[in-house]
């Protein structure tokens, strides 16, 4: 018999986990984008932050920095 806690207990933490490894995945496509193309693009420079997904690039205009 299925207990309605568990079972909702049980999609929380699949939910999450799903969206976690998805943030993870979509990271590492827009790390790879922003290396590969920021140099192109004039007067902009490549951030590194590191944060609670992992390593994280960013391509800002200069008059930001």
């Amino acid at each position: 018999m299925s207990n309605p806690f568990t079972d909702a207990c049980v999609a929380l933490v699949l939910g999450i986990g799903t969206g976690l490894l998805l943030s993870v995945g979509a990271q590492k496509m827009l790390n790879s984008y922003y290396k590969d193309t920021c140099n192109a693009r004039p007067n902009h420079n490549l951030i590194y932050t590191q944060g609670a997904l992992g390593d994280t690039y960013y391509c800002i205009h200069s008059k930001y920095l």
